[in-house]
């Protein structure tokens, strides 16, 4: 989307860096732009003809400070961390970190002591605030992920779910829900909130066959071609032959009509994206009603294409 004059001005002479409302992503929102557009204008590097305050980008990261930084740094600590160090340096953790990186310095994550995994293990608690896989990734500067890993290795971490024994009146109320209305299996357990394995269980000590998969001869499939083929939906099949609709597409697959070709993006087709963006319509509104992705739709309204 190009922006008027007015526009740009307004965008050069309010942008706060970091404020929720004035900054980049505020005032890229407020004019359904993208960040990096945003950005482009308050540094002076687009829309130079329309003048307004040109805002400087900031400064590189001095030599001085990035030696105090790589050198103030302790991994596991809470004082010198990566995020005690980006507060008091006022940057962000993904610089803080990249410059350590260029300093030759860990960032800590990725090397785990058997010491400080036998404490992860120790204190980990699925179910408590403090003490759950997120919890202990910020308290020791590791990954989420890396503490799952360290969970899932070290045996003594693994907790296996208890057995539930399923009372008498459910497995009575399931044998009837099943007798009665003919409800499969996974429609027993997620009814009775049980899983599919304790379902079987019920319904094999009461001596009642489990119901296989309907098998389909192939007369059957090549009826539901034909009639696919004559113009019913996969839906009115579904309710016709009690055949899940999934299984009947890999049938259809090579008998569905071909898609419509692509619409190209024409000046009558960019000035209507204009229009209805004007008013109001949002990317997936435009996109449907004009025919066109909404890819193509975005770049359109940020000035892309």
């Amino acid at each position: 989307m190009k922006l008027t004059k007015e526009q740009v001005l307004y965008c050069r002479e309010n942008y706060l860096p970091g404020h929720e409302e004035f900054g980049l992503k505020g005032l890229a929102s407020k004019f359904n732009v993208s960040r990096d557009l945003m950005k482009d204008l308050v540094h002076g590097k687009t829309y130079c003809e329309y003048g307004g305050t040109i805002h400087p980008s900031r400064p590189r990261i001095s030599t001085k400070i990035k030696d105090a930084i790589a050198a103030a740094y302790v991994p596991h600590s809470q004082d010198n961390n990566i995020e005690a160090l980006a507060e008091r340096f006022n940057l962000s953790t993904t610089t803080i970190v990249k410059i350590l990186r260029e300093k030759g310095k860990s960032s800590g994550r990725g090397k785990v002591t058997d010491e400080l995994r036998a404490k992860i293990v120790a204190e980990y608690e699925p179910y408590v605030k403090d003490a759950t896989r997120t919890a202990l990734a910020a308290k020791y500067n590791l990954s989420v992920a890396t503490i799952a890993n360290i969970l899932r290795e070290v045996e003594t971490a693994k907790k296996p779910r208890p057995a539930v024994d399923v009372p008498d009146f459910l497995k009575e109320e399931i044998i009837v829900a099943h007798d009665e209305e003919q409800l499969s299996v996974k429609a027993l357990a997620e009814r009775f909130s049980l899983s599919r394995p304790q379902v079987r269980s019920v319904l094999l000590e009461a001596g009642i066959a489990i119901r296989t998969r309907k098998t389909v001869d192939e007369a059957t499939k090549q009826e539901i071609i034909d009639a696919f083929k004559g113009g019913q939906s996969l839906r009115e099949l579904e309710s016709i032959y009690g055949i899940n609709r999934a299984t009947m597409s890999k049938w259809v697959e090579n008998f569905k009509p071909p898609k419509a070709p692509k619409k190209e993006l024409d000046q009558a087709t960019r000035e209507q994206i204009y229009r209805y963006h004007s008013h109001g319509y949002g990317v997936t509104i435009i996109a449907k009603t004009v025919g066109i992705s909404q890819q193509i739709v975005r770049k359109v309204i940020d000035g892309e294409l």
